[in-house]
This record gives C-alpha cells, structure tokens and sequence, in this order.
C-alpha cells in the first residue's frame, strides 16, 4: 500500500536521503548476483511506499524483447506474480506496451483511467488499476547508452506523483552499474549453459531428426513428438492444432498416462467442431499462434484472470484445471503453422527456458515434418489423378 499517501502524520520521501543512498550503496556493493540486486531493489521500493505494485522489466540479450525479472502485483492479485514472471513483451517501434515505448523512448509514459486509449482503459479495469506508468533504467551520463530495462507503476487510487520517479531516478543512480553489470554476466553465463546444452544433446537431436524426416504419415509424426517429449518432461497429454482456412484445427489429442486416457479424448471429442478463429489474441492457443511465442502457466486457475474464449474455458474444466499448461507455436520457416498444447494434471512441470528452446527446436522439425507429409500426399493424389486420367 502506499503508506506515504495514506499515512497523514508520516511525512512524504520526496528523495533519497543522503545516509539511505550511502546506506544502499553499501549495501549494493555487498551483493552478489542479479536476483540478489533485484530483491534488493524490490525491498526498497516497498519499504518507500511508492505504489501498490511494480514489475522490473530487464532486456534480453539481443535487445528484442522485455523480460518480468521481478514482479509485485497489488495485494488482490499477488497469486499472479509467479504467472508473470520472465513474461516478455516484444521490443517492436509499434508496441503499444507502456513499458516497451518508455524503453524505446529512454524515458517516462504514463496511462490513466480517463486519458487512456479504449484499450488501455480496458487493461486497467481488468487490473483494477487508476493509472500505470513505466521509467526506464538507464545510465544518466551517457544517454547514448541502450536501457537496461523498465520500472512498471502500478497505482489503484489517485495518481503517480513527481516524487515517485524522482525516487526511482536516484535509485537507478545507485543500482544501474551494478545491475548492469550482473546483466551482463547472466548473458554470458546464458550463452555457456546453451552451449553446453547444445552439445550434450545433439546425439539426441540428430536421432530425432533422422526419424521424423523418415515419416511420412500424421499419425506417426504426431506419436513420435509426443513420445519423445513425454521421455523427457512428465506432462500428461498433448493436443495438436494446425492452420487449415485461417483457423486453428484440433487433429489431435494424445494421452501419455493411462490414469487420463478418458479425459484426453473427452477433450478431443468436444474440439471435434470448435476450430479457433484468429480474429482475437483472448485465450492461450490463439494468443499463442498471433504472438508467435509460448506460454505456460502453473495451477492453471490463475489462467481464468485472463480474457478467455468460451473454448479454452472449457478446456480448463476439461482438463480438471491442469497443475502445468504449456502452449507453443508450431513453426515452419520460422512462421507459426500451429500451436502445440502440453497438460499435466497431477504434477508441476518444471520448464526452464533452456527446455523451451529445445521443445521449441524439436516443434520446428515436427513442423518441417508435417508439412513434408502434407506435401507427399499432395504429389500422391495428383499421381493418383494422373494415372486415371491415362
């Protein structure tokens, strides 16, 4: 809560005193590693009573997307936190997203409930939120330089005052350097543990590889993903879901535990006639596909905060709200064809982001393998065609 509006006989912080900043300056060379920095920085912002909630947004490596390292929803949706956390937000020049245009424009945007776009309106009605605003973290002597990331306000009542970003900006002035810097290593480190990922399971890779480019029909294509994704993580179905007419077609659902052989195909038969049309990014398959990026949420009641087509809300009673859903596009020639929908209904899926680059590259050659069995059945009827026509 925000204790310095709502506290009369509290004086407002208007700025850092100058023992709190050599407090926090001691206490940010003492501290070791980017998640350590992050707590830190969480811990100040709620100790000031700034707002009612916050995000700390960090850049990825190739500046392309915003990635939630640190997220403090307001109280009535603090069970959300750990959903949004590592969500990224594209770092496009036609993102609406207040945080990727406060990056892009190294400064402050502000939204409110009565000055907002339609849309914007709409994001704060959801959140319950008066105003939000996004600042963005960078170096002060030398503006040349990229953001590291954003600060993302969230405030219920009244408005973001003056104050508040001149608190931030002299708190960025003390954690820039060293957060950049604990950026940096991450990246570094990142890179190490996808090298040494990569080389541990190229056997692997390449044996998939062989097999998938040896099939020819859909029902072994679809088996052989499953079974190979299933060795792995311990998720208990999977549906399929390709682009045929400009909708997302579901052609099919696949149990890997015996326990929920039923509810797989209850799922199966109720998509039998519901194709999902483009035309709205509400709801994970949809959004998934549009965005062209995964999504996963654990104890999928949290999902039912979000807007939902009537076909995923009923997926989620379908399913009994799974404990892990993960949904990502199916690609070919780097475009989305599809999404694949992974579900575990009794246990928490632990999926890291190193294992969604690889069920990411393992759904790229079942991708290429699709197509391809597209394309010989194609080449098969007009041989077919052909042969009567002689």
């Amino acid at each position: 809560n925000d204790m310095t509006a709502n506290t009369p006989d509290k004086k407002k912080v208007t700025s850092l005193s100058p023992e709190l900043r050599f407090d926090l300056i001691e206490r940010v060379n003492n501290t070791k590693g980017l998640n350590f920095l992050l707590e830190l920085l969480g811990q100040e912002i709620e100790k000031l009573g700034l707002v009612d909630g916050y995000l700390i947004n960090l850049r990825d490596s190739d500046a392309e997307n915003l990635i939630s390292a640190k997220v403090h929803f307001t109280p009535e949706f603090h069970f959300l936190d750990e959903t949004y956390y590592r969500y990224k937000v594209p770092l496009d020049q036609d993102s609406i997203n207040v945080s990727a245009k406060a990056f892009l424009s190294r400064g402050i945007v502000q939204c409110d409930a009565i000055n907002g776009t339609e849309k914007e309106k709409q994001l704060l009605n959801l959140w319950k939120l008066n105003e939000i605003a996004a600042i963005a973290i960078l170096d002060d002597d030398d503006f040349s330089q990229l953001p590291i990331g954003t600060f993302l306000l969230l405030k219920q009542e009244g408005h973001i005052d003056d104050h508040v970003f001149t608190i931030l900006e002299q708190l960025i002035s003390v954690f820039y350097k060293p957060l950049r810097n604990a950026l940096e290593y991450s990246f570094l480190k990142e890179q190490r543990e996808r090298f040494l990922a990569v080389t541990e399971e190229h056997s692997r890779f390449l044996k998939f590889i062989v097999e998938m480019n040896n099939l020819t029909s859909p029902e072994k294509i679809y088996q052989t993903f499953a079974t190979e994704l299933f060795r792995h993580y311990k998720f208990d179905g999977a549906g399929f879901f390709l682009l045929e007419n400009g909708a997302l077609i579901n052609k099919k659902v696949i149990s890997a535990n015996p326990r929920y052989q039923d509810i797989g195909a209850d799922w199966e038969k109720y998509l039998v006639d519901k194709p999902y049309l483009l035309d709205t990014t509400d709801g994970g398959v949809s959004h998934t596909f549009l965005r062209n990026m995964p999504l996963m949420f654990h104890d999928v009641q949290t999902i039912l905060h979000l807007p939902m087509s009537e076909k995923d809300s009923e997926t989620v009673s379908i399913l009994r709200t799974p404990r892990t859903l993960l949904m990502l596009p199916i690609c070919y020639q780097h475009k989305p064809i599809g999404v694949l929908t992974f579900y575990s209904l009794a246990d928490l899926v632990d999926v890291s982001d190193s294992d969604l680059d690889f069920i990411g590259n393992l759904s790229s050659f079942f991708g290429t393998a699709i197509t391809n069995s597209k394309n010989f059945a194609l080449l098969d009827e007009r041989s077919g065609e052909g042969k009567r026509s002689s």
